[in-house]
């Protein structure tokens, strides 16, 4: 009898940790059911804001990004919906500010997202283009370059156009100079080294304006900048009142220049200068 009672206490004091097992198993099972049916409802919002996209339907699909973000932080396109938001925003629905505000966040809640690069530069070009905040921008295309992104030359490009639109001339002329030395490969160079005889003859230094244009024209000669650089050298010598030489210059453009009916009109410009300046003597 004695055997018998000990045996059955054993058994019930079995009883609660089976129960105990029990519960915490149907938890566990609970719980990573839950986190299935999270995760594929999430799967097919995401689905679902990309079908929008296709149909145009913008504005739904951004709410549908947006929601996944807030709610589903934890999904894995998270970082991707809420970068689509800030796209939408920017490209369709000119909510630049907005737009912005969400790349910025892209940065923040997922730097190691290979959409965070994509919002950066996307941000930077809000600052420089839609909000016309050049000092912000430079700021943001300096951040991009030092990351080491691909096509830093157009970057590098950027921050000189900035300092340009500044009118902080010098300053345009050193970024676009630091391009020619960092990237002297780069499609971009013909052009540069134009932009930086402008910002000679904007900052006054004809002498050097006039040497940079014949250089960019003898190592480009039938490129559009080749021939802009040549048409600028004209304007100086027009600037100096050195008519004759101008004209030749610009006669020689003639079925060259890429805009022939400017070209025409500063020819006949120049020759009434001369006209005028013969009729005075």
């Amino acid at each position: 009898m004695t055997e018998e009672l000990k045996r059955r206490r054993r058994t019930r004091s079995k009883w609660p940790l089976v129960i105990l097992a029990l519960v915490l198993l149907a938890a566990l099972g609970g719980g990573a059911w839950y986190h299935y049916n999270q995760e594929n409802f999430a799967l097919r919002k995401f689905q679902r804001a990309q079908e929008l996209l296709v149909e145009k339907n913008y504005a739904e699909a951004a709410r549908l990004f947006e929601t996944l973000g807030k709610k589903h932080p934890d999904f894995p396109h998270a970082d991707e919906a809420l970068f689509r938001v800030g796209e939408l925003q920017h490209l369709y629905l000119r909510k630049d500010q907005e737009a912005l505000l969400t790349f910025l966040l892209v940065e923040k809640n997922y730097p190691e997202s290979p959409f965070s690069l994509r919002a950066q530069q996307l941000a930077a070009d809000i600052y420089m283009d839609r909000l016309e905040d050049y000092s912000r921008a430079v700021v943001a295309y300096q951040k991009l370059i030092d990351q080491g992104v691909v096509d830093s030359d157009q970057l590098q490009y950027r921050i000189a156009e900035a300092y340009f639109r500044l009118n902080n001339f010098e300053q345009a002329r050193i970024e676009w100079q630091t391009l020619l030395q960092l990237f002297p490969e780069s499609p971009l160079v013909p052009e540069v080294a134009y932009r930086v005889a402008v910002c000679w003859a904007l900052e006054g230094d004809h002498q050097q304006a006039a040497e940079d244009f014949q250089a960019v024209h003898a190592a480009w000669p039938e490129h559009p900048y080749g021939l802009e650089a040549r048409f600028g050298l004209a304007s100086l010598l027009e600037e100096q009142e050195h008519l004759l030489e101008a004209l030749d210059l610009l006669l020689e453009l003639r079925d060259r220049y890429p805009r022939p009916e400017v070209l025409e009109q500063r020819i006949e410009q120049v020759k009434e200068r001369i006209d005028k300046k013969q009729d005075a003597i």
